[in-house]
């Protein structure tokens, strides 16, 4: 019975040492004036914004019956395009100026399609579409002219990201591209 006694009393001492251990080895350091480093995120992530942003409707799985993206190579009126963010790219607009950025869209299935909002245009910024709705069937593609016109006071904070958003079958998917200013 003494003996008992006396093992669990160590076995108690021995859990009493260690919890103190881990308690001194985790609040060390953590004393007024001290600061804990954060680690500073990439400032591209690719598996966000080289990606389409797709929202399935309820109860649906599987891969949406259309995709598109940008076709920067011929866009046309912009003071630049820039192409260092993979399906992200930069399109720098001027004040008082005219551009258009060419969307093609891809279907995998019959489905009519619609663009239903752009949203983050930045304050004396308007867009257009043409044509803004259409049907595509199972592997056909067509191109889809996104008009921008700024006007004279136009002033975009560092670069402002936009989003085109489409909508087909109950599906919805967007593209990122940051619109910057001269």
């Amino acid at each position: 019975m003494i003996r008992e006694k006396r093992f669990l009393t160590l076995l108690l001492l021995f859990a009493l040492l260690g919890c103190i251990i881990l308690t001194t080895g985790c609040t060390a350091g953590e004393g007024p004036g001290t600061t804990t480093p954060v680690p500073t995120p990439p400032t591209f992530q690719p598996d966000i914004l080289d990606k389409p942003i797709i929202n399935a409707p309820p109860g649906e799985g599987g891969p949406s019956p259309f995709l598109f993206e940008f076709d920067t190579e011929n866009a046309s009126g912009f003071e630049a395009v820039g192409a260092d963010r993979p399906g992200a790219p930069t399109l720098v607009l001027r004040p008082n100026a005219s551009a258009t950025l060419p969307i093609i869209v891809s279907s995998g299935a019959d489905t009519e399609i619609r663009i239903t909002r752009t949203d983050g245009l930045p304050q004396g910024v308007q867009v257009s579409y043409a044509p803004d709705s259409f049907t595509l069937e199972a592997g056909e593609t067509t191109r889809v002219e996104m008009r921008l016109a700024s006007s004279e006071d136009l002033t975009v904070p560092a670069e402002t990201a936009v989003v085109v958003w489409m909508e087909g079958a109950g599906w919805e998917v967007g593209r990122v591209f940051y619109l910057g200013e001269v």
